[in-house]
């Protein structure tokens, strides 16, 4: 056994189609290999212009192989995750009360609802972009942003009182979770009133996140800061995406 440790994140894997490894390589500073921190450097060292599943070894995350979809490879690289199970956000509004009245039991159709296949970050901090809606479906006249919620059927305090806003983000089956530290409530505004998250669910993993909003009328989100993504415990397999290797 050679005497400096291996790091299993800091390993490019070869795998052919049923995602056995052929062969690998294992980084390091002094050699003439090193793997590609971003898309845009994965496509400068490679000439590669087809958009698809990477890996790439991000500065900020001290270079852990991490599972990104390079968009735009051949323009202007930039960086998404995608997201296997439904990442959805809702907004309930004044344009859906059937009369302007507190905790109506029914709504007039359609909420605004934004779903998210695929969700931009910031490679540099793997901060996400929230507002970016190159990947998603649409509903409503707005979309809503990454993490958000927006309800407008009565005050958070008022029992019973339905509440229509709600968001789910639900990174498994990509490595990463939300940073832990950020915390998700209601946000202070001229224009609401009593708002509130409620039901707030945060899986033990960190991978699954829920909350309802609540309001007359409440916006709710990321309260500490930006949603910013951190690697889980969760394994994601080397057949997953392609293993670019940069040679100097």
């Amino acid at each position: 056994m050679a005497d400096e440790s291996c790091h299993l994140f800091n390993v490019i894997y070869d795998s052919d189609d049923s995602g056995e490894v052929d062969k690998y390589w294992v980084l390091e500073n002094r050699g003439s290999r090193w793997a590609p921190e971003s898309c845009l450097a994965l496509s400068t060292c490679s000439g590669i212009a087809t958009d698809g599943e990477y890996w790439v070894y991000p500065i900020v995350t001290n270079r852990r192989r991490t599972k990104i979809y390079c968009h735009s490879l051949v323009t202007e690289p930039s960086h998404f995750i995608t997201l296997k199970y439904p990442n959805s956000f809702v907004g309930h509004g004044s344009s859906n009360w059937i009369t302007r009245a507190q905790c109506q039991s029914e709504f007039k159709p359609p909420l605004r609802q934004t779903n998210f296949t695929k969700v931009k970050i910031q490679i540099e901090s793997m901060v996400v972009n929230g507002t970016d809606y190159t990947f998603t479906s649409l509903t409503g006249s707005k979309p809503i942003q990454y993490g958000y919620a927006r309800d407008c059927n009565g005050e958070h305090f008022r029992n019973p009182c339905p509440h229509f806003g709600t968001a789910t983000i639900d990174t498994r089956g990509t490595g990463l979770i939300v940073d832990p530290t950020v915390e998700f409530g209601a946000f202070p505004s001229p224009e609401s009133f009593e708002g509130s998250t409620e039901d707030f669910n945060r899986s033990a993993l960190g991978d699954q996140i829920s909350f309802t909003c609540a309001g007359w009328c409440g916006s709710c989100g990321p309260i500490s800061g930006p949603i910013r993504f951190q690697h889980s415990t969760e394994f994601i397999s080397a057949a997953d995406a392609q293993a670019i290797i940069c040679h100097k």
